[in-house]
């Protein structure tokens, strides 16, 4: 009876042993088995407002490698019912990997491009798995074919964008204005933005008018136009100038249109690679609430940098930030401005321009940004009939260079009358000035906003002197203010 433990014990100890080897040299151990293939689910629905969910998983039994410690390769094919699997999504794995997940978005589209099923209808599909010994010297081993249902939908557009001839771009689909993915809610779109009376609706691509979106049986209600031969093409319509937010699911065909009163933002900030991240005032233009500006001399340890607008001081994923419409837009002039913030979606464009001395201005009624090099002008005049000179632009009063190539200084004596600032004393008056924010406003003697007028006086306003006597000018073209102050 000892003897019989004895091989007992004896041939378990040389079976471990025998494994272990196997382990040590790296041989691929299998069952030996039956491959076999299932399904979490053979009725699939896919759901298009949840895109990320998972739809299905597949899984199969290793099969049997039949001793030869080869590994083996095993491919999924799903088919169209009784069609032999021709046309077919094949998935190969390797490495022991047994499971395939598919997620909803990934899987409804899989079925449309590879199996030619129609978006939005229902189908019978069947699946299949081999397994294959990568020595190649063993036959192929098919699981049994399982039989599912699916029904699949239309692919919600993952771009949006508003246009008609109540947008700032007019009807020109290759000028549309892009909507914002709002984050977390698939299929929605947010935008703000001033719309005037006329006409709007969306389209999904830039440059083509179809498909679109347009009013459906109520002002809160899409309508989807898929090809020119639907011939209900009924836009959105505004009677009132204003500012709006414009907020669309396409899942639901829902819309909202809100007007916002006044100017959506009282201040906003420049951040960025040139500011260290550290917020910087816009200045607010005196005569315009929708004109915000940043002229500043622009420095970095980079060549060039980064930077956008806040509008608050605060990096908060709450923020709404204003950014370009394409990452790393450099200069240009009314560059399309898109609101954003951390919580609508991950797309955190910036401007990226030179170092250097820039203008740069914000017009948030047309969701427009000029990003502008700045060369200072080489000499600064006064003009007018309380100047030394009066009107005679020719002989124009001179002022002299300060302590940057941007700011002019001049002390001397004012009369009573009328005062601008000419940049070149253009003979036919219609170079370039600098002009009260009011006209016939008096000097204050504080350091006060200037008016910028490229070609002519416009608008023609005054400084008005009241009070003669002398007087020391310190001007920045730059910034664009003046303190006129009497001594």
């Amino acid at each position: 009876m000892k003897r019989l433990y004895y091989i007992i014990n004896l041939i378990l100890i040389s079976s471990l042993f025998c494994q272990s080897c196997k382990d040590d040299f790296g041989h691929v151990l299998y069952p030996d088995g039956p491959l076999e293939l299932s399904v979490s689910t053979s009725d699939i629905v896919l759901n298009v407002a949840a895109p990320e969910q998972e739809a299905v998983v597949f899984d199969w039994t290793s099969g049997s490698n039949f001793g030869t410690n080869a590994a083996i390769k095993y491919t999924l094919e799903i088919g169209e019912k009784g069609k032999d699997f021709k046309p077919v999504i094949s998935s190969t794995f390797e490495k022991g990997l047994r499971s395939q997940r598919y997620v909803t978005k990934d899987f409804n589209q899989l079925l449309i491009d590879k199996l030619g099923i129609t978006a939005g209808s229902g189908a019978q599909l069947e699946a299949r798995v081999t397994a294959e010994t990568q020595d190649g010297q063993s036959a192929a081993q098919l699981s049994q074919i399982i039989s599912l249902k699916v029904k699949t939908y239309k692919p919600i557009t993952e771009t949006l964008y508003i246009l008609g001839s109540a947008t700032s771009n007019g009807w020109d689909a290759n000028k549309a204005s892009r909507m914002n993915p709002i984050q977390g809610t698939p299929g929605a779109f947010i935008w703000q933005g001033v719309l005037s009376p006329g006409e709007f609706k969306f389209i999904s691509t830039l440059g083509n008018f179809r498909p679109s979106y347009n009013k459906g049986t109520s002002n809160e209600k899409l309508y989807y136009r898929e090809s020119e031969s639907d011939p209900y093409d009924v836009p959105f319509t505004v009677a009132k100038s204003g500012l709006y937010q414009v907020k669309v699911n396409l899942i639901d065909l829902s819309i909202a249109i809100t007007e916002i009163e006044g100017a959506m933002y009282d201040a906003l900030w420049f951040v960025g690679g040139f500011t260290g991240w550290n917020f910087q005032p816009m200045a607010k233009d005196p005569n315009d609430p929708f004109i915000f500006t940043y002229h500043a001399v622009l420095n970095s340890g980079n060549s060039t940098d980064e930077f956008k607008i806040a509008t608050k001081p605060d990096f908060d994923p709450s923020v709404v930030f204003l950014r370009p419409e394409t990452d790393q837009q450099g200069v240009g002039t009314d560059l399309p401005v898109v609101k954003w913030s951390e919580s609508e979606n991950k797309n955190d464009y910036k401007w990226r321009i030179n170092k250097g001395t820039y203008k740069i201005r914000l017009d948030l009624r047309a969701n427009k940004i000029t990003i502008a090099p700045f060369t200072p002008f080489a000499v600064i005049y006064l003009v007018g009939d309380a100047t030394p000179n009066g009107w005679d632009i020719a002989a124009a009063t001179p002022m002299v260079n300060g302590d940057t190539p941007h700011r002019f200084t001049w002390s001397g004596t004012l009369k009573a009358g009328e005062l601008k600032f000419s940049c070149d004393k253009q003979a036919d008056w219609n170079g370039a000035w600098f002009l009260a924010s009011q006209n016939g406003r008096t000097p204050s003697g504080q350091t006060e906003q200037m008016i910028f007028s490229k070609s002519g006086s416009n608008p023609d306003n005054k400084w008005k002197v009241t009070t003669p006597g002398t007087y020391s000018i310190t001007l920045d073209q730059l910034q664009e203010t003046v303190t006129i102050i009497k001594q």
